[in-house]
C-alpha cells in the first residue's frame, strides 16, 4: 500500500476510535448522544476524554477531507466561508431563534416579525441549515435544532457570537490591508490594528464609543468563559485544598472576580482580592454583594483598585491569578505586568497562574509547545481540531496587534520577569500555567 494510502486508512482509523470513544462515553453515562434535532441540551456530555475524542474527530475529518478532495474543491470553500458570519448575523439581527422558541415557523412570519423581505431571509436561512443550524421542517418551514439554540438571547454564547459576526468579523476583513501598510506593518499599536483601520479607532475606543458593543461585550465574555469552561473550572485544575486555611486568591484583571467567586463556593478555606481598573472595582462590590453576600459580610473578599501596568498588586498574597489578561498585551507589556507581579510576591511562596489558552505550533519539531502533539498521521497541533485557538491568536492580532502564546512563549516572557516555570494544568480548551519565582 503506497504511503499516502495508509494515510488516508490511519485518518479513517482515527475517526472509527474517536466515534467509539464518544459512544463509550455516553453509555458509560447512560445517556444518549443528543441528535442535531435536539433543544434541550442537558444531556449533551463534556469531559476530558470526550473533548480529546471530538478535537481528534474534527480533526482526522477535516484532514482527510482535504486529502482526497480535489485543492480548488477545498480552497473556493475555504473562501466562501466568509458567508457563515455574515449568515449569522442576519439570524441574530432577525431574532430567528427567538422566534422559533415555541415551534416550527414558516419564513414569511419569521420574515414580517423582523421587517425583512421572505425570499432573502430564507436564503440565508437555507445556508445556515445546509451547515446544521436550524432545520428546515418543510420547504420554507423552520425549526429551532442543537446549533441554533446558541443564538437564544438567554444563552451568552448568543452575544460571542454576535460579537464575532459584527465587530470582530468587519475588522478582521482589513487584515491584509494593515499587515501590507509600510507604516503599520512592523507596529505593535493597538491604533495599527485591522480592527482600527476598518472602524477608525481602536478596540478600546470602540468599546467606549459604540453603545451597542458596550452593552454586548460584557455578555459576550460570560460565553467566552462558559465556551472555555465556565468560572468553576479553575476550582477543578489547582491543587487548592493542599493550600492553608486562609489562603488569598488575588484576582487580578479580572472584572468583576466572577473566578474568584466561583472559587470562594467551591473552596471555603479560601479568601481573595479582586483587583481591577477603580470603575470595575465599584461594579464588582455591587455584584458579590447582590451574588455573593456572605463573602462581602465576612470580609472574605476584598476590592482594591490597580493599575497593573504601574503599580505591583497587594503584597504577600498565596496565589496571584491571571485569566485572559496577557494575551491583550504584547510582550513587552506582558514582562512590565508580570514584573509588578514578582515584586508583590512572597519568596519561596508565592504562585502566579496564567489561565490561557495554549497553542502549538504545526512543525514536527516544536519543543516544549508540543508536549501534547497530535497521533499521525494529523498535524502536530491538531490542525482543525484545534482551530478556535489558532483563530484567537489572528483575533488578537487583528484587535489588538497582540497574540494568544505557546507554553515556549510563557515561559519566556515569565523568565524576563524574574518567573520560573514550574509546570502546566490542562484544562482541555485553556490551560493554568503555573510560576513560582526565579
Amino acid at each position: 500500500m503506497a504511503a499516502d494510502d495508509a494515510r488516508i486508512s490511519d485518518l479513517a482509523a482515527l475517526i472509527s476510535q474517536s466515534v467509539q470513544t464518544i459512544l463509550g462515553e455516553y453509555a458509560a453515562a447512560s445517556r444518549p448522544v443528543p441528535s442535531l434535532d435536539a433543544v434541550d441540551l442537558s444531556q449533551t456530555l463534556v469531559n476530558q476524554r470526550t473533548r480529546d475524542a471530538v478535537r481528534t474527530l474534527e480533526a482526522a475529518c477535516a484532514q482527510l477531507c482535504a486529502t482526497v478532495a480535489p485543492a480548488s474543491h477545498t480552497m473556493v470553500n475555504r473562501a466562501f466561508e466568509m458567508i457563515n458570519p455574515a449568515s449569522l448575523r442576519v439570524a441574530l439581527t432577525a431574532r430567528v431563534a427567538d422566534q422559533l422558541r415555541d415551534g416550527p415557523k414558516p419564513v414569511s412570519e419569521l420574515a414580517r416579525s423582523a421587517g425583512m423581505d421572505a425570499d432573502k431571509l430564507g436564503r440565508v436561512l437555507r445556508s445556515l441549515a445546509s451547515k446544521y443550524c436550524f432545520r428546515e421542517v418543510t420547504k420554507d418551514v423552520y425549526a429551532n435544532n442543537k446549533l441554533s439554540t446558541c443564538l437564544l438571547p438567554e444563552d451568552p454564547t448568543s452575544s460571542l457570537i454576535w460579537l464575532f459576526a459584527d465587530e470582530v468579523y468587519t475588522g478582521l476583513s482589513c487584515l491584509a490591508d494593515a499587515l501590507s501598510d509600510p507604516e503599520w506593518a512592523a507596529s505593535l499599536d493597538k491604533d495599527h490594528t485591522a480592527f482600527a483601520r476598518a472602524h477608525k479607532q481602536n478596540w478600546f475606543e470602540f468599546t467606549v464609543n459604540d453603545p451597542v458593543c458596550r452593552e454586548r461585550h460584557p455578555l459576550a465574555m460570560v460565553g467566552w468563559t462558559k465556551l472555555n469552561g465556565g468560572d468553576g473550572i479553575v476550582a477543578q485544575l489547582f491543587p487548592w485544598d493542599d493550600l492553608p486555611a486562609g489562603s488569598t486568591f488575588c484576582d487580578l484583571g479580572g472584572s468583576v472576580g466572577h473566578v474568584a467567586m466561583a472559587l470562594l463556593k467551591a473552596k471555603p478555606h479560601i479568601n481573595a482580592l479582586v483587583q481591577e481598573m477603580p470603575s470595575v472595582i465599584v461594579q464588582a462590590h455591587e455584584v458579590w454583594v447582590q451574588e455573593f453576600p456572605e463573602a462581602t459580610q465576612t470580609a472574605r473578599v476584598q476590592f482594591i483598585p490597580i493599575d497593573f501596568m504601574a503599580e505591583s498588586p497587594v503584597e504577600g498574597c498565596d496565589i496571584y491569578y491571571l485569566k485572559h489578561v496577557l494575551h491583550d498585551w504584547v510582550d513587552d507589556d506582558c514582562v512590565t505586568i508580570l514584573r509588578n507581579v514578582r515584586r508583590a510576591m512572597r519568596e519561596g511562596w508565592s504562585k502566579v497562574l496564567i489561565h490561557e489558552l495554549i497553542i502549538m505550533d504545526g512543525a514536527p519539531d516544536a519543543g516544549l509547545s508540543n508536549a501534547d502533539h497530535a497521533p499521525a498521521p494529523l498535524l502536530p497541533n491538531y490542525g482543525v481540531g484545534a482551530q478556535r485557538k489558532i483563530h484567537q491568536d489572528l483575533n488578537m492580532l487583528s484587535l489588538f496587534n497582540s497574540r494568544e502564546r505557546t507554553l515556549d512563549e510563557f515561559i519566556a516572557i515569565g523568565s524576563r520577569a524574574g518567573l520560573k516555570f514550574a509546570r502546566v494544568w490542562d484544562g482541555g480548551d485553556t490551560a493554568i500555567v503555573e510560576f513560582e519565582a526565579a
